[in-house]
């Protein structure tokens, strides 16, 4: 087995911006390298997501380590919050307005921080997680992730519900 070695990064040496028609940010690290097409992914999403930014190249290949956004360059900051934004946006729901089986599939309607929502799940046991006490995750059949931050906050509606689903 070999060794893996993490780099950390000094936030002064790094610079991070949007090319113009591009989908991912180019990061430049002083003196160093320049990642045309650079992922920016949390090493601890849930349990720390303002420490411990991972840059990697574009074939997912980690260059360093960022402990924080601290010390950061204003306009790199703003890009590198941009993606983290784009990479981890999950819907909070605040509400659940309808739920009804469909096909097979739980059909979900929603009040999100963002708006109404509508989407579907597939199996409940397999798209549902419970991330802490009280905290889930649900995965649409598309993929998309969609936080509940507290169920015991819901209201008596939305908790009844859910129910069918428990």
């Amino acid at each position: 087995m070999g060794s893996t070695t993490l780099t950390y990064l000094d936030p002064a040496e790094v610079t991070a911006w949007l090319p113009e028609g591009a989908a991912q940010p180019r990061v430049e690290i002083a003196g160093r390298l320049c990642i045309l097409a650079a992922k920016i992914r949390r090493a601890f999403p849930l349990a720390h997501p303002e420490e411990y930014l991972s840059i990697q190249n574009d074939a997912g290949k980690e260059i360093g380590l960022l402990r924080s956004l601290d010390g950061i360059e204003p306009a790199t900051r703003a890009t590198l919050e941009e993606e983290l934004d784009r990479r981890y946006f999950s819907p909070r729901i605040s509400r659940i307005d309808g739920l009804e089986q469909q096909a097979g599939l739980w059909r979900f309607r929603v009040q999100t921080q963002r708006g109404p929502c509508e989407f579907f799940v597939r199996n409940w046991r397999d798209s549902a997680h419970e991330m802490g006490s009280g905290r889930w995750q649900i995965v649409a059949v598309d993929g998309q992730k969609y936080d509940i931050e507290n169920l015991e906050k819901f209201d008596e509606r939305s908790q009844g519900l859910l129910d069918q689903v428990f």
